[in-house]
């Protein structure tokens, strides 16, 4: 007997995609499920292996169609438009499941990342605290030297009393200390304060007015000292005159007599010097006042003249003041130029005559014989002539003054050499 036949099985209609609307067959998830998911997924440790098997589990897994499983290849994708996009969604799959192994992997180095953190801020809480106890430890060591020197300032009988009371304040101080370790205490910061650019002092001036005070009063010290031994000996030298002035001579002491006593001695000779004094000083008054008026008058004079003459009487004064008496020179003296640069100058060089003889020179040379009346007279430099005015130094033996007929040809091309003058034609 055979076995019944099973009904076949209806294929199922293809369901159709439409652009822009979603599956009938696709159920939407809430955004709440998709973080409530994604939440279990950051929490739950995901291991190496479970994520290659899952991987390859995606890989492996059959595209169901409404017919068989079957595994699409490029040929039948390329062919059928379907297959495709089958193909496509497998590949999606895939690409979701990297994308989330990548976030997993991104959530575990934020993890770290964060407890790194964290550690970091632990570790600066607790050298922030340790600053904290290193300052406190810091101001009680310095509150006990401050004690301490107060102690030995004060009376031996209280010293007791001194040292329970503090030892007391410093065990309280200690409790609340510990007590209020944790606690961030800011440090104390001066207020700035400006100081103008003229009352600012560094440390050198400081010592440098301080070094100048010690110098002046040294000084005074001196000086004081001075006057104290000047003052004895002056002193001393009083007694001891008074003492032995008997015995002392007049015309052996030496230096100007103490006081003055020779008034009243010649009044008619001191009346007769104070008239001289008199009259000299009226007559030097009225030389000035006569000067005085003399000065004003002219500015006044200059003031009424017009520019022009008061410009010719300026330059009329400025060549007299230019202009001085020479010396008349002796005879054979040799002559010295003066310069005529830098004579503004105000040395006693540039007020000097220069048109005087040296001191080397004879001064009357006029009396020597004919044959010493040469310059430079017994000297290397020596000359047979007396001076150009009275010598003709003329050489008749050279060429030019020669009777030629060379040099009288050459005459006649010279100009100014004719008797007549013609004015030259001009040009067209």
């Amino acid at each position: 007997m055979s076995a019944p036949r099973k009904a076949p099985r209806l294929p199922e209609p293809v369901k159709r995609y439409r652009a822009g609307q979603a599956p009938a067959n696709v159920e939407e998830s809430s955004e709440e499920e998709e973080e409530e998911e994604e939440q279990e997924q950051q929490h739950r440790p995901v291991s190496k292996r479970d994520q290659a098997s899952q991987s390859i589990q995606f890989a492996q897994k059959e595209v169901i169609t409404g017919v068989e499983k079957v595994a699409i290849s490029d040929q039948d994708a390329a062919s059928d438009r379907r297959l495709r996009r089958l193909k496509e969604a497998q590949e999606a799959r895939l690409a979701e499941a990297d994308d989330s192994g990548r976030r997993r992997r991104r959530v575990v180095e934020e993890d770290e990342i964060e407890g790194a953190k964290h550690e970091s801020d632990d570790e600066d809480e607790r050298a922030a605290q340790r600053q904290r106890i290193k300052q406190k430890a810091l101001a009680q060591q310095k509150a006990q030297e401050e004690q301490a020197k107060a102690q030995e300032a004060m009376p031996i009988e209280e010293e007791d009393e001194e040292e329970e009371e503090v030892s007391m304040i410093m065990y309280s101080e200690s409790e609340y200390e510990t007590d209020s370790s944790e606690e961030y205490v800011a440090p104390k910061l001066m207020k700035p304060v400006f100081i103008p650019k003229d009352r600012r002092a560094t440390v050198q001036e400081k010592e440098r007015i301080a070094q100048e005070e010690e110098e002046a009063e040294r000084l005074r010290q001196e000086r004081l000292e001075q006057r104290k031994l000047e003052s004895h000996q002056l002193l001393a030298d009083q007694i001891k005159k008074e003492v032995m002035g008997e015995e002392l001579d007049e015309e052996a002491t030496t230096g100007p007599p103490d006081v003055d006593d020779t008034d009243g001695l010649d009044e008619e000779a001191e009346f007769e010097a104070w008239k001289i004094r008199e009259l000299l000083r009226i007559k030097r008054d009225k030389e000035e006042r006569i000067a005085r008026d003399r000065e004003r008058e002219e500015i006044e004079r200059r003031r009424e003249m017009p520019e022009e003459e008061r410009l010719k009487e300026d330059l009329e004064r400025a060549r007299q003041s230019r202009e001085k008496e020479r010396s008349k020179h002796q005879f054979m003296q040799k002559y010295y130029h003066k310069g005529a640069f830098y004579q503004d100058k105000d040395d006693e060089i540039f007020q000097r005559d220069y048109s005087i003889a040296t001191e080397n020179e004879v001064n009357k040379k006029e009396m020597l014989p004919e044959v010493m009346q040469v310059k430079n007279f017994g000297r290397a430099g020596q000359t047979k002539y007396k001076h150009l005015k009275d010598e003709d130094t003329t050489d008749k033996s050279s060429a030019w003054m020669q009777k030629s007929d060379i040099n009288k040809r050459t005459l006649k091309r010279m100009g100014g050499m004719k008797d007549d003058f013609e004015h030259r034609k001009r040009r067209r």
